[in-house]
């Protein structure tokens, strides 16, 4: 392999490839990606696999070799975000739409979209303490466009960088786990970024331990005044944050040490050390830390340095080979990438979203498109995103009554999205418009889902409804008690549609606390 230190572009190209690269590599092999194959395969390239998805209702679906995860769909975004100028707004806006389209999004990931679209943070609603128990990788995996965007621009300062990381990450995660694992990442490829001479052995675990005061430093809390204060009501935040501080640079330390043992390192022993198989394996610091020791043990060797993680069953594959990729990228440039992994999805959109980024007046070049490229397709359609044209649908039937319409989307400049849609060809227990039943799956008490549509229908005759939408289904199964039961539920919706009584009133009725009662409140609408 040529020791020739890549260009700065060069560099950025091979960092967002690689994160790609890896996410799609590793996809098919996380626990979390339910893949319905049962069978655990190495391969040195990208697979087709089945996926068995919930939402917007159960269905198998086809993932395509090479088509990566909501890893790389955000990490898109952030770059879209930065380019369209105020990219804290614009992020706001692009975590909506890709409710959308997303793939195999995160529980705080999706619950922060889905927060963002009522017109709050969640560190701003009732619900923090979810919040700011969110340590996991979805805030590391998406901040590499903001080091690329300040590339050329010294003078933005490593400083100004974290916090725009910090501002990033806590839009969709509170702890320190999340946090810190991604202003680690930062710092970690912004000094590969800046280094133009050959990495040594075990050089960028000491420059990252020696710079713990810069990516580690807590929050200004003149930047984040209102924010620190949400997270000092929730607990001892500045407690917290220094003692998983303290912990990544203990694992840090014990990464400097095994390194010295060269060729007798054994992966999975230094994997397990750092938590990669644990509960906690899906934390930001865990994914940041993994990542570190693979970038400096196979920083000759970029393609076996993604593979090991990619192939790590049992661990975040899909995350933590993405940002090894990322690091390896932005050391290594794009030359070292197989010609079998230059057909990851979208790679044509992702050089050109990096050299948007890496452009003098970014929002305005992005406004310039090859008219070529519109005539590609007919039918464009307005976006939050920008233009759209729908390249194909595909219909999968979901037993006797129901099926999933997916259709393929490609933005004007070539980033490909599924959207789903769920329809019932049984009318017999619709309700109205974009309304949709509950399967009868989710019935534990015996209740019989003909019996409940009787009565919603029955009680539609008033003047209130008890509408029940797609997200409404998402949002009452994750924020319900679980111990409540269906027939419980059925009592305080027949409550709130057929008598007068306060929220407070139907609660102590029915045993149960009022916030619950509230919940399910929010799909009664009078009329």
């Amino acid at each position: 392999m040529s020791t020739a230190i890549p260009t700065i572009t060069e560099k950025c190209k091979g960092a967002m490839l690689a994160t790609a690269i890896g996410d799609a590599l590793g996809w098919p092999s996380e626990q979390r990606s339910k893949n319905t194959a049962n069978t655990q395969k190495i391969n040195d390239h990208f697979v087709e696999w089945t996926r068995c998805c919930t939402k917007p209702y159960w269905h198998n679906e086809k993932i395509l070799p090479g088509e990566y995860s909501d890893d790389t769909q955000m990490t898109l975004s952030v770059a879209r975000s930065i380019i369209a100028g105020n990219w804290e707004k614009a992020l706001i806006n692009e975590l909506q739409f890709w409710l959308k389209y997303e793939r195999g999004g995160g529980k705080a990931l999706l619950k922060a979209a889905e927060s963002c679209k009522k017109g709050l943070f969640l560190w701003q609603s009732s619900y923090t303490r979810d919040y700011f128990n969110a340590g996991g990788n979805g805030a590391t995996m998406r901040i590499l466009p903001h080091v690329i965007a300040v590339a050329n621009t010294p003078e933005h300062g490593i400083a100004a960088l974290i916090t725009d990381v910090i501002k990033n990450s806590i839009i969709t995660h509170g702890h320190p786990r999340a946090i810190l694992g991604a202003t680690c990442y930062a710092y970690a490829l912004n000094y590969l970024l800046q280094k133009n001479s050959v990495l040594e052995y075990g050089e960028l675990v000491n420059a990252v331990l020696d710079a713990q005061g810069v990516w580690g430093a807590f929050p200004d809390s003149d930047k984040f005044t209102d924010w620190i204060e949400a997270a000092n009501r929730h607990s001892d935040y500045t407690h917290n944050w220094k003692t998983c501080l303290a912990n990544m640079v203990k694992q840090l330390e014990f990464i400097k040490a095994s390194l010295k043992k060269g060729l007798m390192l054994e992966d999975n022993s230094i994997l397990t050390q750092l938590e990669c198989f644990a509960k906690v394996n899906g934390a930001g610091d865990v994914a940041i830390l993994a990542a570190i020791y693979l970038v400096s043990k196979y920083a000759n060797n970029p393609s076996l340095g993604i593979k090991v993680p990619a192939f790590a069953f049992g661990a975040d594959t899909d995350t933590i080979a993405s940002i090894t990729g990322g690091l390896l990228g932005m050391l290594s440039g794009t030359d070292w990438i197989p010609i079998e992994w230059k057909i990851v999805q979208d790679n044509e959109y992702i050089i050109k979203i990096t050299e948007l980024l890496l452009s003098n007046n970014s929002k305005e070049a992005s406004k310039t498109i090859d008219p070529k490229i519109k005539e590609q397709a007919n039918g464009w359609k307005s976006s939050p995103i920008g233009l759209l044209h729908q390249v194909n649908a595909e219909t999968i039937q979901c037993g006797k009554n129901d099926a999933v319409i997916i259709t393929k989307w490609k933005s004007v400049w070539g980033q490909t999205m599924y959207i789903k849609e769920h329809k019932q060809n049984d009318q017999k227990f619709n309700l109205t418009g974009s309304q949709m039943q509950l399967p009868l799956q989710l019935f534990t008490d015996g209740v019989k889902l003909e019996t409940v549509v009787e009565k919603i229908v029955t009680e539609q005759k008033h003047s209130k409804q008890f509408i029940l939408k797609i997200d409404d289904v998402a949002t009452l199964l994750d924020k319900l008690p679980q111990r409540i039961t269906f027939k419980k539920v059925f009592k305080i919706i027949a409550a709130l549609l057929g008598d007068n009584k306060t929220s407070a009133a139907i609660a102590k009725q029915q045993k149960i606390d009022q916030a619950t009662v509230d919940l399910i409140k929010t799909c009664v609408k009078e009329f």
